[in-house]
């Protein structure tokens, strides 16, 4: 038996079907590479509008905090010793302790019902701290509630892209 050189002994697999093998891999390693790069700019972006949320939910709380703090100065100052004639006194001076806690970029509403004021304080950027405090006899008072939320979107801002088959009767 006679062999020739460099002749009939020939592998399993074929030049054509290794090159087609290759360009698979690497066409799925740069789809790979792409798609992380994509999904790391979408989190770059989903992390700096957190952090801005983070910001004006701090700015919010501070502005609380100091309408907070003025009310209580402004009770402790106070000659009334019973919640309703202090929730009559709070009312006309709320708008007042309000500018000087909010700053810039948060504004601020109030109002008074029987022995309860109900702030809400608005960042630029969509976030509200609202808060209810009752006033109690003896210039005291108890925070019945504090709530961080997104405000609510306006009506109509939506854009419906499809509202799906209309009903004909």
């Amino acid at each position: 038996m006679r062999r020739s050189i460099g002749g009939s002994n020939r592998s399993s697999l074929r030049p054509g079907l290794i090159s087609l093998l290759t360009l698979v891999i690497m066409l799925s390693i740069a789809t790979a590479a792409v798609l992380t790069i994509a999904t790391s700019h979408a989190m770059d972006a989903l992390s700096k509008r957190q952090a801005d949320m983070s910001a004006e939910g701090y700015e919010a709380e501070r502005s609380a905090q100091t309408m907070l703090a003025l009310m209580d100065e402004a009770l402790r100052t106070s000659n009334n010793t019973k919640a309703a004639a202090e929730a009559k006194a709070l009312d006309k001076s709320m708008e007042k302790i309000l500018a000087k806690a909010c700053q810039d970029g948060v504004d601020a509403t109030h109002k008074v019902h029987d022995n309860t004021l109900t702030c809400t304080f608005v960042t630029t950027g969509g976030r509200m701290l609202t808060t209810k405090i009752t006033l109690l006899d003896n210039k005291a008072y108890d925070v019945v509630s504090w709530k961080l939320t997104a405000a609510p979107q306006e009506e109509g801002t939506d854009d419906t892209l499809w509202s799906g088959p209309t009903a004909q009767e």
